[in-house]
């Protein structure tokens, strides 16, 4: 993550323990800064009544007034800055090192989620990164491009993307979603009619190819579109002409197509679902769109994302604790970045505080879910038990741990890896204490 200026940036820290205080303390005036530090509830409610902060670090446990009472009273005397609250204490200084170097992650992707929600598209992985290089560079042609990927993996933003990228950015973006097209709409939907084209045809339309001229028209699940249609289709894609129904015209169009579908279509191609010469036309700047599970490291800025919307549509400042971080950083999400969306607007709805937690998700925190990596790596096959590898990863880690009795700077030299790698993996995989 890029380092910014934040001179004008005001922290309070309220946290008792000494240690993981004077962490916090160091690293945030070092990024910048200007921190103001408090080591109880009381204390930290009158040095908030007494200045003006951008941002407030709250311990949720504390002796005496604890963090959750201290946000009421401040909720209480005016609009409160940004808060980000913990769960937990650090008792020795390499686990309060560790635990703050986590949670400063999560500090500095908060303060910067406005940086990020510029942009439609959420995600600082390579995966993404490499999406959105190629959306840019499809962008500046006029050439019709297929987007694919899982349900939920946000398609659709890709095909705005690829829209706002383009000459035609100013001009209209037109989706249509031809999963709901049977044989008896689809013509009439994407051709338009003429006055008395077929029973109830009052009067003409326009379809959906004459609203999108001169812009772009995304077909999400092309996939479905009946066989008869797909050979119109194609016929427009190669001459840009079309006669609504019932018109005796041939109506030109300048449209810019880009389609999407969740499934591979060269199979359905194989099952005689969709036309083979359509789908070798559409399929010449293909954009791939990895699943959630493959690109984790995403996981944390779009859940802060969806937490600061959260905070838009309730005015309420909603914040979530390391375990529940970690419960989401195991989680596999086969419905994806909507499922995680989803997720998170549900735990804002059945929290009775402002505070995500992971009892609750609809899923059980995922501390372990497959059989040891020990059954993988086997040389016996008749042991073998095929494991994501992201889940061998993490019980190599969690067994590096353990020998080296949780020191992160020998298990970080064993693995071969930086610290801050080790930290981010840690969170990931919900392995921290």
């Amino acid at each position: 993550m890029p380092d910014i200026v934040r001179n004008d940036t005001k922290v309070l820290v309220v946290e008792d323990d000494k240690s993981l205080r004077e962490l916090l303390q160091m690293e945030l005036t070092r990024s910048g800064y200007k921190v103001t530090v408090t080591a109880s509830g009381e204390e930290g409610l009158t040095i908030y009544r007494e200045e003006i902060f951008n941002v407030v670090l709250l311990d949720v446990r504390m002796p005496g007034m604890d963090g959750v009472e201290t946000l009421k009273l401040m909720r209480v005397e005016s609009t409160i800055p940004e808060v980000i609250m913990f769960t937990g204490h650090g008792t020795m200084i390499d686990k309060a090192c560790d635990k703050n170097r986590l949670r400063m992650e999560n500090i500095n992707l908060k303060l910067e989620i406005n940086r990020f929600g510029n942009h439609r598209i959420i995600g600082k992985s390579p995966q993404i990164q490499k999406v959105l290089e190629t959306v840019q560079r499809w962008g500046a042609t006029d050439e019709h491009v297929l987007i694919t990927g899982e349900s939920g993996t946000g398609k659709e933003l890709i095909a705005r993307a690829v829209h706002d990228a383009s000459r035609r950015s100013s001009k209209p973006f037109v989706t249509v979603n031809c999963g709901r097209f049977d044989a008896n709409t689809a013509e009439s939907e994407l051709f338009g009619h003429m006055q008395g084209a077929f029973t109830g045809a009052n009067k003409g339309r326009a379809g959906l190819f004459e609203l999108a001229d001169t812009g772009t028209l995304f077909m999400d699940e092309i996939s479905e579109m009946p066989l008869d249609v797909q050979v119109k289709l194609l016929r427009i894609i190669e001459t840009s002409t079309f006669r609504r129904m019932g018109g005796n015209h041939d109506i030109r169009v300048n449209v810019r197509f880009v389609f999407a579908s969740n499934k591979i279509l060269m199979d359905c191609v194989n099952r005689g679902e969709f036309r083979e010469d359509l789908y070798h036309r559409i399929n010449l700047l293909p954009i791939p769109v990895p699943p959630l599970r493959q690109r984790s490291d995403d996981i944390i800025p779009l859940t802060w994302f969806f937490i600061q919307q959260c905070n838009e549509n309730d005015a309420r400042s909603w914040e979530i604790t390391d375990e529940a971080m970690a419960s989401l950083c195991s989680y596999q999400w086969p419905g994806n970045v909507r499922e995680l969306r989803n997720t998170i607007r549900r735990a804002c709805i059945l929290a009775n505080e402002p505070i995500i937690t992971p009892d609750l998700f609809p899923f059980a925190p995922q501390k372990a879910v497959y059989s040891p990596a020990a059954n993988v790596t086997g040389s016996d096959n008749s042991t073998f038990a095929p494991a994501p590898l992201w889940a061998v990863e993490r019980d190599h880690i969690r067994k590096v741990l353990e020998l080296v009795e949780q020191n992160k700077s020998q298990a970080a030299k064993l693995l071969e890896i930086d610290r801050k790698t080790l930290y981010s993996k840690l969170e990931r995989y919900g392995l921290e204490p």
